[in-house]
Parts: structure tokens; sequence; C-alpha cells
């Protein structure tokens, strides 16, 4: 079965590419994770994580709210419709396999995760941490939107780097 495809529109004018109305950039895999083993040698993977959950967890929770905009998704099906678009565009596959939004409880699983297949399995420690920040900010605008205060953390759990089968993520939310 062909995977779905992701809809790609390039303004001949700019050569600027978007989905959904939004504007995008395409770049090799290994470009990504070169970037991140460079950063790490650089400041250490403590210190890039750290960056690296801030500004995910923002431009989820801003690719949220204009998708949820520009389709009229309900808030759940918004995070839903990102972890699909992250999966459409080559991070892995990505799936929410648990929920529960009333406690701001969630988990994530990734299977062929591009840090996980960049770094390899022999690599013995958790490289999948862009993740944490993305599925913090989709979380943050469900329970944005449910009114529900408070401020969900993710953490990685397990990585294919370790030489786990997936990666997975636990989600849970801070009271205010």
């Amino acid at each position: 079965m062909a995977a779905p495809q992701v809809p790609i529109d390039v303004d001949a004018e700019t050569g600027i590419w978007r989905t959904d109305g939004l504007p995008m950039i395409y770049l090799p895999r290994h470009f990504l994770v070169n970037i991140q083993k460079g950063v790490e040698g650089a400041i250490g993977p403590a210190a890039y994580r750290e960056m690296l959950y801030g500004a995910s967890d923002l431009s989820a929770l801003q690719w949220c709210r204009e998708e949820a905009k520009t389709h009229g998704f309900a808030p759940l099906e918004t995070f839903k419709h990102y972890l699909k678009r992250l999966s459409q565009r080559g991070y892995g596959l990505l799936e929410i396999t648990a929920l529960d939004e009333a406690a701001g409880t969630a988990a994530v699983t990734v299977r062929h995760s591009a840090f996980a297949l960049g770094y390899g399995a022999e690599t013995g420690r958790r490289v999948c941490y862009m993740f944490e920040g993305s599925f913090a900010g989709g979380m943050r605008y469900v329970l944005e939107q449910a009114g529900r205060p408070g401020t969900p953390r993710c953490v990685e759990v397990a990585c294919a780097a370790e030489g786990h089968p997936e990666c997975r993520f636990e989600l849970r939310c801070d009271a205010v």
C-alpha cells in the first residue's frame, strides 16, 4: 500500500515550499542528524536537549494552532494530524499509544526514528530528544484548548539507539 502523499506547493516566484499554507524546508535526514551531532559536540547533549526542548515545544504549539485554523480540526485531532505530518516528512512512524486528556498524560511511540537510525542501535544512549518538546507542544495545544491548566512535560524513556525496538515517550502535566 502506498503511503499518503504530503501536499507540497512551490511558489514559482520565491521558491518557498508550503504544506497546508505553512512554509517548509525539505532537507536530507543525514543533514539534520549531523547538525544534532555537531551541536552535541560543541555544547554537550544535555545543553542541546534543553535548548531544543523549548524551541520544539513552541514550534509544535504554533503549528497546531495554525493547522487547527486551516483544517477546522478538534484539538486531539490536531495533535494526531501533527504526528501524521511528522511521519509523512520522514521523522519516523509516530503514534499516540495512550492519552488521558483529563489527567494530561500521554504516551507516544516512534518507530524508525530518523535520529535513532542516523546514530545507530549501538550508540547506547537516547538521541531522539528533539521529539520531547514537540510532543509537549502538541499536548499543550490540546490542554490549552480544553482550558486545562498546567504544563505538559515529555521525556524519552526508551530509544532505538539504545537497542530498543522503538523509541517511547511519556507525557505528564505539571500542575500550575
